[in-house]
């Protein structure tokens, strides 16, 4: 399989090579002719993180040719000390529900910043993957969290290695 990542501009400024690894590694079985670049940068407010996952632009409606690639973006806040958490929509358990579960609010917990990094980034690499429709569940921020949830799990493992 050709190496996807000599296309991709890869943009590191918080000195996390091993979590863009694990995130490039976790792409190998996905179709990513379309991404253009990741970044984990610094965030300068006062929120934990913040990402965006921008869609490829069509260099006319409905043309099967792009000006632009999926952009991902992960921000973590390089001035907070741990524990870290923060409240998004999550999937809350419920038998009530055919599907076992509701969109809510959650407070998400990590250990360090790391697995903060991790989790936005894979919250946005979901968003491109459902956009491309490469997994089954809905574009959702309840479902992204959740996707980023497994991956953070992942890292964990993958980093104790």
């Amino acid at each position: 399989m050709k190496d996807f990542t000599a296309q991709l501009q890869i943009t590191d400024r918080v000195e996390m090579p091993h979590v863009i690894k694990f995130i490039l590694d976790k792409l190998v079985g996905y179709d990513v002719r379309l991404l253009e670049s990741i970044k984990l940068l610094p965030l300068n407010k006062k929120a934990l993180l913040h990402g965006c996952c921008t869609y490829p632009v069509r260099t006319k409606p409905r043309a099967r040719t792009f000006k632009s690639g999926y952009r991902l973006r992960a921000s973590v806040n390089i001035n907070l000390a741990p524990p870290f958490s923060y409240n998004h929509w999550a999937r809350i358990p419920s038998r009530n529900y055919q599907q076992g579960w509701y969109s809510g609010p959650k407070e998400f917990r990590f250990d360090d910043l790391e697995q903060a990094a991790v989790h936005t980034l894979s919250h946005e690499v979901f968003h491109m993957l459902a956009h491309s429709r490469q997994v089954k569940e809905k574009n959702t921020e309840a479902n992204a969290n959740w996707f980023a949830d497994i991956w953070v799990e992942d890292y964990q493992q993958w980093a104790d290695i």
